[in-house]
């Protein structure tokens, strides 16, 4: 699923205003200048996901039967290349 920018500017500030109006949350850091962090970790993980599916259609593609994109074994397919690439591609925890 694709996001526009207004869409992800829109989620950053829902994000930020939650946390901001949560009393177990303290932000340490302007609420603006975390409000972009969260628009970098969307558009980030927007990105990767994007390139994933590309990975996962072509993968199934390259096949050598044809699946028909909708039917039941492309469905069964795409979900197991997903997670195989999503696994590959997860960025590293800090």
């Amino acid at each position: 699923m694709r996001l526009s920018r207004g869409k992800i500017n829109h989620l950053s500030k829902l994000v930020v205003d939650a946390l901001d109006g949560d009393l177990g949350v303290r932000l340490q850091k302007d609420s603006n200048v975390v409000r972009l962090e969260v628009v970098s970790i969307i558009t980030e993980e927007v990105k990767r996901d994007s390139m994933v599916d590309e990975l996962v259609r072509e993968k199934i593609s390259s096949q050598k039967r044809d699946f028909p994109e909708g039917g039941r074994e492309w469905e069964i397919l795409y979900r197991q290349y997903y997670q195989e690439e999503v696994e590959k591609h997860r960025p590293p925890r800090e």
